[in-house]
Order: C-alpha cells, then structure tokens, then sequence
C-alpha cells in the first residue's frame, strides 16, 4: 500500500490538496501550483521528513508523512476524497507507523474532522489537548506513545 514517493505521484497530491471539501474538513488551505511545488521540493530533498505514496489499484491515493515540528515528530497525511470511506487512511497510517520508529508521534488534527480523528484513535493516538489555531479552527493534538 506505501511506497516511495515518486515524482509524479506530485501531480495527483496537487489535485487532491486542490480538493474544496477536502480542505475544509483538513481545515488547511490549498496551496497554488508555484507554492506547492516549492513545498514538495523542500520535502523531498530533507533527508529528515519521511514521506510514502499511498497506491491503490495501481494508482496514487495520497501521503502520509512524519516531519519534526516544535522539537518532536508528527505526521500527516492526505488521502483522495474518492477513496474517502474505506478504511485505506486508516490502514496507509496503521503501515506507516510500523516503518517510522520515532515515538512519541504527535498529530494535529481539526476537532470538526470526525473521520481523520478516527483514523488516528484506531492506530492508539491519544488527545493531549485542545487549542485554537490561526483562523480560530478548534484542533486536537493526539499522541502514539511507546510501546511498553
């Protein structure tokens, strides 16, 4: 299901970020052409930000990614809202988290996204605490500790 991003797997997480719904349940802007490719550029030369394609059926469904923010590690991830409701995020992060070795995880999360906020608990994040971000989104900080 995760593979090494590829570079044209880009044009496919343009159009999914590009995606109005998507945004306003991620509560994260999309980005234009120009500011997206500089984005992924960056990300794709830091030897430090882990990054996998989620395929399915052969194709590009989206990224989950790690990249340390506020001194400790949180991830990400995107997922093609024509895939949205079949356990594929789920199981893309549940995949990922067994490939990243970092613990504790932390992920943000908006308090508004029910379904992302799942995905999370299912892999055993944890809240940690509520705040509001720039643009007064509610958001939720979750964590995967160690395992003991």
């Amino acid at each position: 299901m995760l593979r090494t991003v590829r570079q044209e797997d880009l044009q496919a997480f343009f159009e999914h970020q590009c995606d109005p719904v998507a945004t306003e349940l991620a509560a994260f802007p999309s980005r234009g052409r120009e500011a997206f490719d500089a984005h992924w550029a960056k990300i794709l030369d830091d030897p430090g930000f882990w990054v996998r394609t989620i395929e399915v059926e052969d194709g590009v469904a989206g990224y989950v990614c790690a990249f340390p923010r506020e001194g400790r590690w949180e991830i990400a991830y995107w997922l093609d809202r024509a895939l949205w409701d079949r356990g594929i995020a789920a199981r893309a992060v549940a995949e990922f988290l067994t490939l990243f070795p970092e613990r504790p995880v932390f992920a943000t999360v908006a308090e508004h996204n029910r379904p992302s906020l799942r995905v999370l608990e299912k892999s055993g994040f944890r809240f940690v605490e509520r705040y509001e971000s720039e643009g007064d989104v509610a958001e939720l900080l979750m964590t995967l500790e160690r395992a003991d």
